[in-house]
């Protein structure tokens, strides 16, 4: 045997207890790493995946990054997981079985788990992950590893602190590199796994990680190719929500090309039905002025790779006065853009403070203030409302929007406060039913709304930040509207604007009720009950629980069936909509569970309005409670500006007032 086999060599890891400071945030994207090792795992890069360089103490999120690179911990990491965030952020608590764990006792370091194998590739860094625990204080680390020949090893592992040294016996296969070549028939997501149980992106590409799934992936147009450990290699890859994931497993051989051919197959094809996907909210580029690196390019990538067929792109601020992607505005779709797919920079207006936020399509020019209501700014004031943001935007021809409406289905619980104002007011389209929050929250605001008698059109918004690693992924959540037999922009945002439109992570869900579809108005003669027809078409490749029919917000037909043609009886008149729901599933990227949703066809029995007391009596105390909130909080240069604001929000509140005589 040769000499490197018996010869045990040493990777010594020297630990220091020091504290690190508490981690905050909540569905921002946060880092969670050590001060300077943001770059390590956070940060989006064009570096693809194959080594991260680093030794020592890394933080609660790198660790947790590292761990979800192997595939086999996608399911214990997915459990510490709300989304892209950790419900817990104890270094503890990663507990996934290749973590190498020791813990500091009164009588010294002892392994709590030391996994015997590790397989890496000859010349990579290996990143080999430890825990230690001191009194109930846990640390992470890296160990650096790196074999330049491949082979079997024998490896000793030693860790000192202080006086205290503990070692053990490590097993390194070490595999060759070898060639995978991969074609893909269309642009596609592509999730790849080398023989080693990491995940890899080529060169040049783009590695991020499914907010849900915990799974790193990457965007790929045509081919790409890459070095990768000998053996047993899975190559996954699909495209947006209407194609079938694809699965290629191949075993890579020293010394030799792999070439695979992965076919894409939909199971769908909204295009030719005239109806086209949108995401109402994507930043390209976000959360801080440095790593602005997504380019127009890339962000074609993902339209193409997503299926997204109209990608709308925010100019926005984050925290303070720098605005994103500013330079990518040009007040039409960007050159990027092709046959059925279109890239356009629009806006998110943002308040900081009791209104929230609005992402706007179509827009010719750029509505400002961007931002409001941040303080150490130029743009400090509450001021101006969003309604004028609103009124700027449509007054363009825009599409207006409110995201992210709130987690609670109550004023405190919310963050689109402003919402009840501007929709009285006549200045808003649509609201991100489908978002980064609950839909129980999002709909149950929704439905009350609509039941003020007032029209508002499903939407839906991922507020993915692409140039995060761990985020969001763009068209995970989407409403589809139609457009014509090739998109056409204006028309699509017309429909949208109508409310001919449903939102979805997944399944496809078509209603008609009397042949009207969504968006639609239905007359009846007053004066006695109405029968309508309700059909519902559901088409999903991934498990459903319930198709419901919703009449003014309440489930009156349930079925387990993906199809329905029945007879409906209506007492007064009524908005009708139908939703859908299922368990969650690896191919629902950014939520909790399947779901799709329409917007409302609204029948109406002679001039009878459709209003329901209860809920205009909720929306009352609302506006009262954000006139309340302004005057006691809101933030203005001048006394006029805040009586101005009063004004505006007390009109509102007389609408709804009148709806309760």
């Amino acid at each position: 045997m040769r000499s490197a086999l018996i010869a045990a060599a040493l990777v010594l890891l020297a630990l220091a207890f020091v504290q690190i400071p508490a981690f905050t945030g909540g569905q921002g994207a946060v880092s969670l790493s050590r001060p300077g090792h943001e770059d390590l795992t956070f940060w989006a890069n064009h570096n693809g995946l194959e080594e991260i360089d680093v030794h020592g103490e890394v933080g609660f999120g790198d660790m947790a990054r590292i761990l979800m690179r192997r595939r086999s911990n996608s399911q214990q990491m997915r459990g510490l997981r709300d989304r892209f965030t950790f419900k817990v952020k104890e270094m503890a608590a990663l507990e996934t079985p290749d973590v190498f764990r020791a813990e500091l006792t009164g009588q010294g370091l002892v392994w709590r788990n030391k996994p015997e194998l590790v397989i890496m590739a000859a010349g990579r860094i290996f990143n080999l992950p430890v825990i230690v625990e001191n009194r109930g204080s846990a640390r992470g680390f890296f160990m650096k590893l790196s074999e330049a020949a491949p082979g079997r090893f024998k490896r000793k592992i030693s860790l000192l602190a202080g006086d205290r040294e503990i070692a053990l016996e490590l097993d390194l296969d070490v595999r060759p590199l070898a060639k995978l070549r991969v074609h893909l028939t269309e642009p596609a997501r592509v999730y790849l796994t080398g023989a080693d149980g990491l995940a890899y992106a080529p060169r040049g590409s783009i590695s991020r990680i499914t907010a849900m799934s915990a799974e790193y992936y990457f965007h790929a147009e045509n081919s790409f190719e890459m070095d990768l450990p000998a053996g047993p290699t899975l190559i996954e890859a699909t495209r947006g929500i209407e194609y079938e994931l694809a699965r290629h497993p191949v075993d890579l051989q020293p010394g030799s090309t792999t070439e695979v051919k992965v076919a894409l197959k939909r199971w769908e094809n909204m295009a030719r039905r005239g109806l086209y996907s949108s995401d109402a909210h994507i930043h390209a580029n976000y959360t801080a002025p440095h790593h602005q690196v997504i380019t127009a390019q890339d962000v074609r990538l993902q339209a193409l790779a997503e299926d997204l067929n109209n990608a709308n792109m925010m100019v926005a601020n984050s925290s303070g006065a720098f605005i994103h992607d500013e330079q990518h505005f040009e007040g039409k779709a960007h050159a990027l853009s092709s046959p059925n797919f279109v890239i356009y920079w629009n806006e998110e207006m943002r308040n900081s403070g009791p209104y929230g936020h609005m992402c706007f399509y179509n827009l010719t020019r750029l509505v400002h203030p961007i931002y409001t209501g941040f303080p150490d700014t130029p743009q400090w004031e509450d001021y101006p409302p969003n309604y004028t943001q609103a009124e700027a935007a449509q007054k363009q021809g825009g599409a207006v929007t409110y995201a992210h409406p709130g987690y609670a289905p109550t004023f405190e619980g919310a963050s689109a406060r402003e919402l009840p104002v501007d929709l009285a007011l006549g200045q808003i389209d649509a609201m991100d039913v489908l978002s980064n929050n609950f839909e129980e929250a999002t709909t149950e605001l929704w439905y009350r709304l609509l039941n003020c008698g007032f029209r508002l059109a499903i939407s839906a918004g991922t507020d993915a930040f692409t140039n995060v690693a761990d985020h969001y992924t763009p068209g995970g959540g989407r409403v589809y509207a139609p457009a014509g037999e090739r998109l056409n922009y204006a028309e699509w945002i017309r429909n949208y604007k109508r409310g001919r439109s449903f939102a979805t992570n997944g399944p496809i869900l078509m209603l008609a009720v009397n042949d009207s579809e969504p968006g639609d108005e239905i007359r009846l003669p007053a004066g006695k009950p109405q029968t309508v027809r309700v059909k519902c078409e559901v088409r999903s490749q991934l498990p459903l629980d319930k198709l419901e029919i919703l009449v003014n917000g309440k489930p009156v037909i349930s079925r387990k069936s993906l199809s329905l043609d029945e007879e409906l009886r209506l007492e007064s008149s009524s908005w009708i909509a139908a939703r859908i729901q299922g368990p969650w599933h690896r191919l629902v990227l950014n939520d909790s569970h399947a779901f799709a949703h329409t917007s409302p066809v609204y029948v109406y029995l002679g001039d009878q309005r459709i209003v329901n007391r209860d809920d205009v009596g909720f929306y009352v105390d609302w506006i009262e409670r954000l006139i309340a909130r302004v005057e006691e909080r809101g933030r203005f240069a001048t006394p006029e500006r805040k009586a101005e604001v009063i004004t505006l929000f007390r009109r509102a509140l007389d609408i709804y007032r009148l709806r309760l005589q």
